[in-house]
């Protein structure tokens, strides 16, 4: 099956496209992303949708950003396609994010404007089938819930913009195949290949070291995080089921200990998480020992007694109930 039947499988399989879809796609002017836009051009006319592309200068690379800045408003021009273009001036924030955290949280908010001023539905992204796997154990190494685990999502909503990964199950190798064939000029960023970031050393050193024990590692870990998305998904609903139980009063969250005790575990740390997010908690920072930490404070700890969660958020105790506020 050649790479544009793959993807059309893709895109049916996840219900990424309808026709009459507007799309914006992200170019950043590397290997994956320039493949993504002559894909979807490609498929523009048998999917009946209508192409963009936006392109954000970062201007952390000098010269090199602006080379690169330049080549996409060439590429647009080529396949005629409509460029929305930002160069961005600062990255400076006073959350606690990491430059890279700060980066793509500016290049989505830049991605959202653009698809709003053209009118466009949907957002695609290059992510492939590498950067999942890549995602699924940085995330492992680094400790996280069931949530994280499964890595990036092949199509989320975000407002009224849905992004979409075409690419999610392609390979990295299988692209570079192909545009070395087509004759299909790209940037290299060669940032990807310092290793001061976790992203880069887990590419560059941690995945070809375990390819060595399992040639396939990175297919074995997309298949883990898809089967866990099935999971992941069944409590999401479930959750959604329950969640009149969390009740608000003015700036805090309660629930009863009866209505929490009776659900399952899985559910009971969703439901504390949820409640953890509606009072301005921080649930990036939310561990399994702070899991285990409110299990034991449910079931041991004596009314009257408190907890302190990430976010500066308070949980207490009452009689018969758990209430959590800032």
């Amino acid at each position: 099956m050649n790479l544009t039947s793959r993807i059309l499988k893709t895109v049916d399989r996840y219900r990424m496209l309808e026709r009459g879809d507007r799309v914006l796609v992200g170019v950043s002017g590397g290997p994956d992303s320039v493949f993504l836009v002559h894909a979807l051009k490609r498929l523009e006319d048998i999917q009946g949708i209508e192409l963009f592309i936006a392109h954000m200068d970062h201007g952390l690379r000098g010269k090199e950003s602006g080379r690169d800045a330049q080549f996409v408003k060439k590429l647009a021009r080529s396949l005629g396609v409509k460029m929305a273009y930002k160069k961005l001036k600062s990255v400076k924030s006073r959350s606690k994010l990491s430059p890279e955290e700060r980066l793509r949280e500016k290049r989505y908010e830049f991605f959202m404007q653009a698809a709003k001023e053209l009118g466009a539905g949907s957002v695609a992204t290059a992510h492939t089938l590498d950067d999942q796997a890549e995602t699924v154990l940085m995330r492992v190494i680094k400790g996280s819930s069931l949530k994280g685990v499964i890595g990036i999502h092949p199509k989320r909503a975000e407002g009224k913009i849905k992004f979409i990964r075409p690419l999610f199950e392609i390979r990295k190798k299988e692209i570079l195949k192909y545009l070395k064939n087509k004759k299909i000029s790209f940037r290299v960023d060669r940032t990807n290949l310092e290793d001061k970031f976790l992203r880069n050393r887990i590419r560059n050193k941690v995945m070809p070291y375990l390819e060595k024990i399992n040639p396939r590692l990175k297919e074995a870990l997309f298949n883990l995080a898809e089967s866990l998305r099935e999971d992941f998904e069944f409590i999401e609903e479930e959750k959604r089921k329950i969640k009149p139980i969390i009740r608000s009063k003015k700036c805090a969250r309660h629930i009863l200990l009866c209505d929490l005790l009776l659900q399952p575990k899985a559910l009971q740390k969703e439901i504390a998480r949820e409640a953890l997010k509606s009072v301005g908690g921080n649930i990036k920072r939310l561990t399994y020992g702070h899991w285990k930490d409110i299990d034991n404070f449910v079931r041991k700890k004596s009314r009257g007694k408190s907890m302190d969660l990430p976010g500066g958020v308070k949980m207490r105790k009452t009689r018969d109930r758990l209430i959590f506020s800032k």
